[in-house]
């Protein structure tokens, strides 16, 4: 049985990292606790496929090539249909400034890097239920 038995469909997990290991680590972590889980390697390609299926919740590696963390954050804060996805960013930092910005700026959460098997599974689903309650 998996950790959290979801009611209906299994939430959707949008998971935005630029290392591929982190990729796998991170859709491994979620496939096992009972999410389905879609991966993109840039924040250009978050916003792609955020425009075909909006997730229950986004994890978003902050320092990325091109487009940041940051970046990606404001753009799906400013689409109305996007606004109220949870955002947990994924950062090696505890810079308490850096992070002070990150929920300034609207982000819901954030996860330290390296990650803690069930201490992500409980974030990542509490936000995933919130942000479900939030859409309907």
């Amino acid at each position: 049985m998996r950790p959290w038995p979801w009611p209906d469909e299994p939430p959707l997990a949008l998971i935005v990292d630029d290392q591929d290991p982190n990729l796998r680590l991170l859709g491994r972590m979620l496939s096992d606790g009972g999410f389905d889980v879609m991966p993109a390697s840039s924040g250009e390609q978050a916003l792609l496929r955020l425009a075909a299926a909006v997730p229950d919740v986004i994890l978003l590696d902050v320092h990325m090539p091109g487009m940041s963390g940051f970046e990606v954050l404001k753009r799906v804060r400013a689409v109305a249909g996007w606004a109220n996805v949870p955002i947990i960013f994924l950062t090696a930092t505890h810079e308490r400034e850096m992070l002070r910005q990150a929920f300034e700026a609207g982000v819901d959460d954030y996860l330290t890097k390296p990650f803690v098997t069930e201490e992500l599974l409980a974030r990542v689903a509490t936000h995933a239920e919130l942000g479900r309650r939030r859409v309907k």
